[in-house]
C-alpha cells in the first residue's frame, strides 16, 4: 500500500484490551524501545474482526488466550500519528474489557520487552491507551 500512496496519512483500525487478575491489577505491556507501558493492542488484519484482533494480538504480544471481550468504547484519533520512517496515519481503536482469559504473561521479546501486571498504585509511565484504561477504572 505504502508504495502506491507514500507517506499520505491512511485511516487505520484496531483493538485495545484491559485485562486485569483477580487482585484487580492490570496488565500492561512495555514496547521494546520505549518508556512508557500499555495495554495489548494492534491493528487488524483485512477482513479481521476487532475482537479476533484483541486476541490474535494478546497470544503474540503476551501468550494469553483471550475468551469473552466486552466492548466499551470506540477511540478516535485526536491527531495524526507518525512513525520514524514519515508514514502517518489516523487510527480508531476499539477498546475491551477482557472478561475471560487464560494464561501466564510473557512478552514476545520482539515487540514486547515486559508483560506484567500493575496495582493501580503503582503504575508505571502510561500510553495514552494506558491512560485512558487508567481514568476507566477510577
Amino acid at each position: 500500500m505504502r508504495r502506491v500512496i507514500g507517506t499520505r496519512p491512511v485511516n487505520l483500525v484496531g483493538a485495545a484490551g484491559i485485562v486485569t487478575n483477580g487482585r484487580g491489577e492490570m496488565l500492561l505491556l512495555r514496547r521494546v524501545g520505549a518508556s512508557t507501558s500499555g495495554l495489548i493492542t494492534g491493528l487488524s488484519e483485512l477482513g479481521e474482526a476487532l475482537e479476533d484482533t484483541l486476541r490474535r494480538e494478546a497470544l503474540e504480544e503476551a501468550g494469553l488466550r483471550v475468551g469473552a471481550v466486552e466492548l466499551l468504547e470506540l477511540l478516535s484519533p485526536t491527531e495524526l500519528a507518525q512513525v520514524a520512517n514519515g508514514d502517518g496515519f489516523y487510527s480508531d481503536t476499539a477498546l475491551f474489557r477482557v472478561t475471560e482469559w487464560s494464561g501466564t504473561p510473557v512478552p514476545d521479546g520482539v515487540e514486547i520487552a515486559e508483560a506484567r501486571f500493575f496495582s493501580t498504585h503503582d503504575l508505571p509511565p502510561l500510553t495514552r491507551l494506558g491512560r485512558k484504561a487508567q481514568e476507566g477504572r477510577t
